[in-house]
């Protein structure tokens, strides 16, 4: 008998699991496959699941938003390589930005759909910041903190409207940072803004995109975008210009192909995880994990 591990976040995009929870489960019984459900109460729950039933179930399937997914690849992570099971996806939060880069059905009921006999799988790198894991982005500087420190429940009535009251709130906080960043083949140094390491083709709700020709989720490479200082309103205005019309290097923008990146400031800095509290640090090592995990894409009919 085929067991699979279903772990709920029950307060993700306003409470909709329940809406689907009876077909999820109709979907992942059928065939005679036995499933565990597992309900998240508080954060880190979903990574204790997955490291806890990983080892036992052939599919962790797992509804929330990007933090629940990237709770579930961190206790993935720490199983060896054979002992971790694929992964299913149904996203349900606000910003869903892996399941856009990996194309999967952000309708609830098409996201089941993709879980049938036809579905397509690929592998997955993972970022490493710290001893901590990441799907997607590791991020740190001007408004990248909020998406959690913005309340869950004012996500939840308010979605988008609550990051950008949020991100209002913080304008008269902007700092750079002073950075010595030492990446594969090379070095930099400047007054950053913001830098995002990336595995994804969309990060920060879709305001920032890569061109899926020049990316891929499975190369052991991360992008890293590093926004420099401007030095006035029509450099700022400029730079933001540039980063909507994708043009990456560019004055006070730079985009580096790398497959690990050590990040040196001056004082302590606030970083996040797909989404998340990722810790404060004033040295740290990114490192990307080659194909660390396998994740369901959609279905191929």
């Amino acid at each position: 008998m085929e067991k699979k591990l279903l772990i709920v976040n029950p307060v993700s995009g306003k409470g909709r699991v329940k809406n689907i929870l009876l077909e999820l489960l109709s979907t992942l019984c059928s065939g005679g496959s036995a499933v565990t459900v597992c309900v998240t109460e508080k954060r880190g729950d979903a990574s204790d699941f997955a490291e806890e039933y990983g080892p036992e179930v052939s599919c962790v399937v797992c509804t929330g938003g990007d933090g629940t997914l990237n709770e579930v690849i961190s206790g993935l992570m720490r199983l060896a390589p054979e002992a971790r099971p694929e992964i299913s996806y149904i996203p349900l939060g606000t910003t869903n930005d892996m399941a856009t880069s990996l194309n999967i059905p952000k309708t609830p009921k098409d996201a089941i759909g993709s879980l049938g006999s036809y579905a397509e799988h690929r592998l997955l790198d993972v970022g490493q910041l710290g001893q901590d894991y990441f799907g997607y982005v590791a991020a740190f500087g001007t408004f990248t903190n909020v998406p959690f420190t913005t309340p869950q429940a004012a996500k939840n009535t308010w979605g988008y409207l609550a990051y950008l009251t949020e991100a209002l709130g913080q304008l008269t906080e902007i700092t750079a940072h002073h950075t010595r960043v030492h990446y594969d083949g090379g070095y930099f140094e400047g007054d950053l803004l913001f830098g995002f390491v990336t595995n994804s083709l969309t990060v920060a709700g879709g305001i920032v995109k890569f061109d899926e020709e020049n990316v891929a989720l499975d190369d052991g490479l991360f992008e890293a975008l590093l926004i420099r200082k401007p030095r006035n309103l029509a450099e700022l205005n400029a730079t933001v210009a540039n980063i909507l019309k994708r043009n990456f290097n560019s004055d006070n923008i730079t985009l580096l192909h790398t497959g690990r990146i050590r990040f040196e400031f001056d004082s302590e800095v606030q970083w996040t995880r797909d989404g998340e509290d990722g810790g404060i640090y004033k040295t740290v090592d990114v490192v990307n994990h080659h194909q660390a995990v396998r994740i369901n894409v959609g279905n191929s009919l």
